[in-house]
């Protein structure tokens, strides 16, 4: 299995709800930066909480359109999230409204070819823009 097909994977076991089924792709060694949050999880179990956190706040949350660059020891996608955010997202309440997001993720693999890490960069302003949590004009200045 390619890093590329491992990536893509991974994403359809998310979109399927699948997180236990993810042990078998990643390493005894495991680290992801949520760089927009500014979190690290350190541990394949902190990660499916994670996302799991993920799917409470947006119960459709999909990831769509992916595309692949992958390397000796790396793979990167670029895709879109999107769901309605029909449960709480943190300390936030559910609005019923749609998040439609890219998102830019790198794996890091091992030599056995195991998912061993990886980081998330994606604009969350937006989400809560979108959301509507927080007011695009007070961005812009308008009024």
């Amino acid at each position: 299995m390619t890093h590329a097909e491992t990536h893509l994977k991974m994403h359809q076991l998310f979109n399927e709800r699948r997180f236990d089924e993810m042990d078998a792709y990643v390493g005894e060694q495991y680290a992801y930066i949520d760089h927009a949050r500014g979190i690290t999880m350190h541990s394949l179990d902190e990660f499916k909480d994670w996302m799991r956190e993920w799917s409470t706040a947006f119960s459709d949350a999909r990831v769509l359109g992916e595309s692949f660059v992958e390397g000796e020891y790396v793979s990167v996608s670029y895709f879109h999230g999107r769901g309605e955010n029909d449960g709480p997202m943190g300390s936030l309440p559910a609005t019923r409204r749609q998040m439609d997001i890219p998102f830019c993720e790198t794996l890091r693999y091992d030599q056995q070819g195991r998912v061993i890490g990886g980081e998330v960069y994606y604009d969350q302003l937006s989400i809560l823009t979108q959301l509507g949590h927080i007011e695009s004009s007070k961005l812009t200045g308008a009024s």
